[in-house]
């Protein structure tokens, strides 16, 4: 009796992996295929629950929240230059400023996060009906949409990315943008031993997609990339439209 096959959770493709080290008592396995690092245990939703119900986490503020705010917006006026009426969203906001930059430029911003204590936090500070304790999948499932999608590193926190990358497409709007920030598991700028990575930290996050795995997983989802932005760092940043749009 043979072994089955696994596949590659980003590209799909039969996985034929390699040893990039280990953190935390996870093993770090890039796909041969798609470059694209995924931890080993792969952590369920119930992990994930459990952990953080350990840890407890506490939100506070960046140390200069406004110049966050600020520095958002210069993006935002960067990647899109129509603000007014147009709905935002932000699928991972955190603390907050992000949907408050996008408001300030006069869009109908919103903000959802899957952690309460970051919605509870963000409530707290700002405009409470700006922010939703909500899964993308779940926000997705209520038909709502956006015209500008701002996701920020919350890829490599889904332990479903294919639910998660069908559920953005079904938010994203007719030629609307969804901006994407992700670690880079296959960048030239990676240090050479990846596991010191800094921003390696299972199980607070486990997957580092490259480049080459998020363009064949946005495929999969009728969406491509439009504009890549520059970056000196292993991340990677992404202006993404539905296909033929």
């Amino acid at each position: 009796m043979t072994e089955t096959q696994k596949t590659c959770r980003i590209c799909c493709q039969p996985l034929l992996e390699y040893n990039m080290g280990e953190k935390n008592g996870y093993k770090l396995l890039a796909c041969k295929v798609c470059g694209s690092v995924c931890t080993e245990p792969w952590p369920t939703p119930a992990d994930l629950a459990t952990f953080l119900g350990d840890i407890q986490p506490e939100t506070v503020h960046l140390p200069d929240p406004q110049a966050e705010i600020a520095r958002v917006k210069k993006l935002l006026e960067k990647v899109t230059g129509s603000f007014s009426g147009r709905r935002f969203l932000d699928v991972s906001c955190r603390q907050g400023y992000a949907v408050i930059a996008a408001k300030e430029l006069g869009f109908q911003a919103r903000g959802i996060d899957p952690h309460d204590f970051f919605v509870t936090f963000a409530k707290d500070k700002y405009d409470p009906l700006l922010f939703e304790h909500v899964s993308v999948q779940d926000y997705a499932a209520k038909g709502e949409q956006a015209e500008f999608i701002y996701s920020i590193e919350s890829f490599c926190e889904q332990p479903d990315p294919e639910g998660y990358m069908a559920a953005l497409s079904k938010i994203l709007a007719p030629k609307g943008q969804l901006y994407l920030q992700e670690p880079d598991g296959n960048n030239f700028n990676l240090p050479k031993n990846f596991a010191n990575w800094n921003f390696v930290d299972p199980p607070l996050n486990f997957s580092y997609l490259s480049e080459k795995g998020m363009r064949l997983l946005l495929a999969r989802h009728g969406l491509k990339v439009q504009k890549k932005l520059f970056t000196w760092g292993p991340f990677m940043r992404l202006i993404v439209v539905r296909k033929g749009g």
